[in-house]
């Protein structure tokens, strides 16, 4: 069922991020293996990369900052710090001011250059630092779609990844909605520094023959704590307050993900993974 719907011709592939391409994602039979597998190949590139590089997206914030400094630059060939802070805002992802500390960071490290008019422009360093998860996606993509396999074997191309940051960018502006609406709870993880990272290990954790995407894991605080980059106190809080929200259930190194929480994990893949296949196809047939 799931190989049809992802064919070219289907009603999922014709209508974008519709109900139906998003229950097509998740009815595919390898859907949670392949979410699995991207979360062991984004640990793998985390664990790889600098401090630096790990800083851009060690959150959230960081995240969608990282993501909106790429896209503003190719969409507008650079980018001022008003227009960056007017893209946090829109997404509601973080304060003016955390804005600004990620502008001078980030060009402080090489990721951003300015010149004296004050415009911002990604640097190819950006562009290589974010590659290694542009890479996992695209992998992703194209096990559930193999019609975007050459969106894989092209991750390598900085001007691929350029055109794909395009078109993500240009799928975002088109569906606002997609990111609009109440908090989430899959943004226990997402929220914190290094959050993400416990996400992915809880769920590579996963026993096999389960019923769900997320339901129990066995590995210990310290351990999320150091394939996150983060002290055993900051993983220990997040657990904690996962508990208190009646997401998760932690019984000494198992840790109990909720069915609210291992839906809402599902919806959130579903999502970044159809933003991905809409953006490579996009990506392909265009120029180059």
């Amino acid at each position: 069922m799931g190989d049809l719907a992802l064919r070219p011709d289907s009603e999922a592939a014709a209508a974008p991020f519709s109900p139906a391409a998003f229950a097509a994602l998740r009815a595919h039979p390898d859907f949670r293996a392949t979410v699995e597998t991207l979360a062991r190949a984004n640990l793998a590139a985390y664990a790889a990369a600098t401090p630096a590089e790990r800083w851009l997206t060690s959150d959230l914030g960081r995240s969608a900052l990282t993501g909106a400094a790429m896209i503003l630059d190719v969409l507008l060939g650079g980018f001022t710090t008003a227009q960056i802070i007017q893209s946090a805002r829109a997404n509601r992802t973080c304060s003016d001011g955390r804005v600004r500390l990620y502008l001078r960071t980030a060009v402080a490290h090489g990721f951003l250059e300015i010149d004296a008019d004050g415009t911002h422009r990604a640097t190819p360093r950006l562009y290589d630092s974010t590659a290694k998860g542009a890479q996992a996606m695209l992998t992703a993509v194209a096990r559930l779609d193999p019609t975007l396999a050459e969106a894989g074997e092209r991750a390598g191309d900085l001007g691929f990844r350029r055109r794909l940051a395009r078109q993500v960018g240009l799928n975002t502006i088109a569906r606002p909605d997609l990111f609009a609406g109440p908090d989430m709870p899959v943004l226990l993880f997402l929220a914190r520094d290094g959050g993400t990272r416990m996400m992915e290990q809880i769920i590579g954790a996963q026993r096999p023959g389960r019923q769900a995407l997320a339901e129990t894991a066995r590995i210990s605080q310290r351990a999320l704590a150091r394939g996150a980059f983060v002290s055993r106190t900051h993983a220990a809080r997040l657990l904690a307050d996962g508990e208190a929200q009646g997401l998760l259930r932690v019984r000494g190194a198992e840790v109990t993900v909720t069915p609210e929480l291992s839906e809402d994990l599902e919806r959130h893949y579903a999502l970044v993974i159809e933003m991905a296949r809409v953006s490579a196809r996009g990506a392909l047939s265009g120029p180059g």
